[in-house]
């Protein structure tokens, strides 16, 4: 397990890397990009191990990247400064929520301290928070890009091998409890609890990936979502 984890820890550090590297490179390449941390903060923010969740954490960093330019131009013809900035999060956190795009909320928090605490915050205008705009784009589709072309991961394989794996737990679970009603078993593993809880939580992030990308796919059809709730609770009672 610390092997596979390890692994999957180096390849998400190659992807952050190579993400960063062709973001800062573009941002560098563009006369345009004024701040090359705006590309550099969308791959850092967006980057994550399936494109599902990438283009979901893509999503909610361009909406708040556009409604915290909004609310930061309309309230720095007003006001500058500190104050500024927490008059401008009192309004943009309310206006997310009743938008139902609370994953933006992060994002617009620091572009408004951005906004209104870099050095030249008075050049705000609507050519600025296009061009910042265009900045978190640049960063976002190299996220996209970037997530798509190296290991790509196949959701319905894992999906399955998690299962064969959840299966292969729970008889070994149930032979050591017949083994300790007969009094021939040894001391009972303490790590087996913590790996079915954390191979289910894996198979549930990866059926949720796959019904967000294929709502009729395969996943639907086969009942994954179904199937997941019940090894939470097959898991549950064998432990009990």
């Amino acid at each position: 397990m610390t092997a596979e984890l390890n692994q999957q820890a180096l390849k998400n550090a190659i992807k952050y890397f190579v993400a960063a590297a062709i973001a800062g490179s573009i941002a560098l390449a563009t006369d345009q990009v004024s701040f090359i941390w705006y590309p550099l903060l969308a791959v850092v923010m967006c980057m994550d191990e399936t494109e599902t969740r990438v283009i979901a954490a893509s999503r909610g960093r361009m909406l708040g990247t556009v409604a915290a330019g909004v609310v930061g131009f309309v309230v720095h013809t007003v006001l500058q400064g500190w104050v500024a900035l927490t008059v401008s999060l009192l309004i943009l956190v309310p206006i997310l929520r009743w938008c139902r795009w609370q994953a933006g909320l992060a994002t617009g928090v620091v572009l408004l301290s951005m906004l209104f605490l870099v050095a030249e915050y008075s050049s705000l205008d609507w050519l600025y928070i296009l061009n910042r705009t265009i900045d978190t784009l640049i960063g976002v589709l190299v996220a996209i890009a970037v997530s798509n072309l190296l290991w790509p991961i196949n959701r319905l394989a894992e999906i399955h091998s998690l299962d064969f794996k959840l299966r292969q737990l729970l008889s070994k679970r149930l032979l050591n409890i017949q083994q300790l009603l007969f009094g021939t078993a040894a001391a009972p593993e303490a790590q087996v609890p913590l790996e079915g809880s954390r191979l289910i939580g894996q198979l549930s992030q990866l059926v949720n990936d796959e019904l967000r990308s294929r709502p009729h796919g395969a996943a639907t059809r086969k009942h994954w979502r179904q199937r997941c709730i019940l090894w939470e609770r097959v898991n549950h009672h064998s432990m009990q």
